[in-house]
């Protein structure tokens, strides 16, 4: 039988640097090149990446937004022009390994998400994800983050979701938007496979189908749009899917993280642009807050977890890795 068509979808912002080395990765793929295709969503990018890409990538189809939709818009724009069955997120700072797609063809599965395992660019000796899972209060951590990799992290596992930098996910899944296009970026994935795991689709960890990420390639993680967008969307997050203690624990902290912001800068240990992302953050929550509630009720109400799913969810929130 043949397998089913796959579609590696790549979103880019200004990303040429990255472009290359990740689309040369793709073609040197093991999995035979008519079981996957390759979309590009270039999000209004002031760069040569278009230019690039026709030039140097023909096989590869272009989808050219506007404006740039983030993250989470981009692989929204995307999802409409994908012929696969099963859809392979893979951000554009990524260099995949050979056989990384045939891996995560051979996990693939019905209303089943595969997660890649990545490590890090600079030092492929550390990881970057094991997958993702959920600690206790609510934030969402990569398994294994800057672990030396000593072989901990090789044996396939279910985790509560999988970094969107590199997974697959099963189109006949999907219902409406990939993401929430309120998130632009960060957060969008755990969102999204927490909802999946609500609703009993569950992600498995391939830790052979292996990825080099430039970790904070788009924004920096110590940036205030990183600031602003992870601690945003964190809070948004867990309105809209954790228990009712872990949703009013996760606002009221976001407030203290913003007075223990202006402290800080009080005494010149935060910078200024730093204090106005973390308030910022704060006021957009707000201002979603009553909508992401209704969307609350529609996620928990009418996909109510079992028992047994919320057992496994404070399972995920052990901060102990998968492996």
């Amino acid at each position: 039988m043949d397998q089913p068509l796959f579609t590696v979808l790549i979103v880019n912002y200004n990303g040429s640097r990255h472009l290359g080395p990740c689309l040369a990765a793709l073609a040197d793929q093991t999995l035979p090149r008519h079981h996957f295709e390759v979309v590009l969503v270039d999000n209004g990018s002031a760069d040569d990446s278009v230019e690039l890409v026709r030039q140097e990538f023909p096989w590869v189809r272009v989808v050219r937004n506007p404006i740039n939709e983030g993250f989470a818009g981009g692989n929204n724009a995307g999802l409409p022009f994908a012929r696969g069955r099963y859809l392979v997120l893979l951000n554009n700072d990524t260099i995949a390994d050979p056989h990384w797609l045939e891996e995560l063809a051979a996990e693939a599965k019905p209303g089943q998400a595969v997660a890649s395992k990545l490590v890090f660019a600079h030092d492929p000796t550390l990881i970057n994800s094991a997958g993702l899972q959920l600690l206790r209060d609510g934030r969402g951590t990569d398994c294994g983050f800057r672990h030396a990799d000593r072989g901990q992290f090789e044996s396939p596992c279910f985790v509560f979701a999988g970094c969107g930098a590199a997974i697959c996910i099963d189109t006949e899944a999907i219902e409406g938007p990939l993401f929430d296009p309120h998130y632009f970026v960060y957060y969008e994935d755990l969102d999204a496979f927490w909802r999946a795991e609500l609703a009993s689709r569950p992600a498995v960890y391939a830790p052979r189908s292996l990825v080099r990420h430039v970790h904070g390639g788009s924004a920096g993680d110590q940036s205030p749009l990183f600031r602003y967008h992870v601690e945003r969307n964190r809070a948004l997050t867990n309105l809209r899917n954790a228990d009712f203690f872990l949703a009013i624990w996760n606002t009221m902290g976001l407030m203290a993280r913003v007075g223990r912001s202006a402290a800080k800068w009080l005494v010149g240990r935060e910078r200024g642009n730093m204090v106005v992302a973390t308030a910022r953050a704060l006021l957009s929550f707000l201002w979603s807050a009553p909508r992401v509630l209704v969307e609350r009720y529609v996620v928990r109400g009418l996909n109510s977890p079992t028992p047994q799913q919320e057992s496994s969810f404070r399972g995920h929130r052990e901060e102990t890795a998968c492996a």
